[in-house]
């Protein structure tokens, strides 16, 4: 109970847990890549199964909660997290955050202010770093999970050597695809869907605002 109320695991905890048991079934390992990790609900329900994690954030407040959580958890051999924004090139970008809607934070203030128009919104800077710097080739990712508030289209483009790699090889991915954002941050669902044919991937379900895609052998 939580104030009084039944407590209900978010939605993305239980998504990404069912994702690994499948994999888990299957007798595949390997790591789970959480970008824009917001208070680190995906990562902590992949490391509870003893799965390692990559996970980004670039919003210093959830990111303390995300280091309170792994020391707390004792998860700090299976998590590891970079202040950073996941994106197609290696720079600086500016991020606006909402007060009191951390998790609304984005690259576009249109974006960032879209459901929250009257909360204070405080821009910073953060620097960016395509996936592909960051995963060994060497290393499989079983899932990627993408939650960037309309930024994904740039965070799927710095993955494509990830994102290319051959069947079940390939990560499963859920990314947030809401054309509002991305419309906010130049992009569209069409873009991205297009890309992702690009690079293999032909088997995406719609989940609420989530898509889901798949690579097979």
């Amino acid at each position: 109970m939580l104030k009084g109320k039944p407590f209900r695991k978010p939605d993305i905890s239980v998504t990404v847990q069912e994702v690994l048991e499948n994999a888990k079934s299957e007798g595949r390992d390997g790591f789970v890549v959480d970008v824009g990790a917001n208070v680190g609900m995906a990562s902590f329900a992949a490391a509870a199964m003893g799965f390692r994690v990559v996970a980004f954030e670039p919003v210093f407040e959830n990111l303390q909660k995300i280091c309170e959580g792994v020391y707390f958890n004792r998860v700090a051999d299976l998590v590891t997290v970079f202040e950073a924004a996941a994106s197609d090139r290696i720079g600086n970008i500016t991020i606006h955050k909402l007060v009191g809607r951390l998790d609304n934070s984005a690259v576009s203030a249109t974006g960032a202010k879209m459901a929250f128009k009257s909360n204070e919104e405080v821009a910073f800077q953060v620097r960016t770093v395509p996936l592909d710097e960051v995963i060994p080739e060497s290393e499989r990712v079983l899932l990627l999970k993408i939650d960037v508030q309309g930024w994904e289209y740039h965070v799927l483009k710095g993955a494509s050597k990830l994102l290319s790699r051959k069947g079940s090889q390939a990560p499963y991915l859920i990314y947030e695809e809401d054309e509002r954002l991305l419309q906010a941050s130049n992009s569209s669902a069409k873009e991205i869907r297009d890309f992702l044919q690009s690079v293999g991937y032909h088997e995406c379900t719609q989940h609420g605002t989530d898509a889901h895609c798949t690579k097979k052998d």
